[in-house]
């Protein structure tokens, strides 16, 4: 006769070998499943907390962009900056000035303040000489207007002709 306890410890084996031993159907299907997953967008935007995702945690190259579209970037988005204004004028002078001569002019540009900075350029000029001879040695935001000091740098006279100038304003 089988003894109580022998017959307890092959009940118990034989559960065991149930448990781990399916059919070969269910394995199967149990190794397709395993091998041949396929996820579109496993990970979503609610999945993820807010900057979880970092630039060491994404492969170079790999995120493509297009370009900045036209008034995308304004002072908001430049760290300390609270004002962003840009501008261009033209300013037209057949006066002749001597070497060290001044031309004062000013650009209207909406919105300006007394307390702003302005960054002025010459984008282009026409004249024979003023392209190399003058210089915006300052540009002056008061209200609503830029006043642009431009000088003659050359060592014998000149006129300035037409100049388009470039501003842009900014408060910090």
């Amino acid at each position: 006769m089988i003894s109580l306890k022998y017959a307890t410890l092959m009940a118990v084996a034989a559960f065991a070998a149930g448990s781990f031993f399916a059919p070969p159907v269910q394995q199967a299907i149990a190794a397709v499943i395993a091998t041949d997953v396929q996820c579109a967008g496993c990970v979503g935007t609610s999945d993820l907390a807010g900057n979880a995702v970092t630039a060491a945690k994404v492969k170079d190259g790999e995120i493509k962009a297009a370009e900045i579209a036209t008034d995308a970037v304004g002072a908001a988005e430049l760290q300390g900056v609270t004002k962003l204004l840009f501008g261009e004028c033209t300013i037209t002078s057949n006066t002749l000035k001597d070497s060290g001569g001044v031309i004062d002019s000013f650009c209207a540009i909406s919105g300006v303040d007394s307390d702003d900075r302005a960054i002025a350029i010459k984008n282009s000029v026409t004249g024979a000489t003023a392209d190399r001879c003058f210089d915006i040695v300052l540009a002056q935001p008061v209200t609503n207007q830029v006043n642009l000091v431009i000088v003659n740098q050359c060592g014998f006279q000149s006129t300035l002709g037409t100049a388009k100038i470039g501003i842009m304003v900014y408060d910090k």
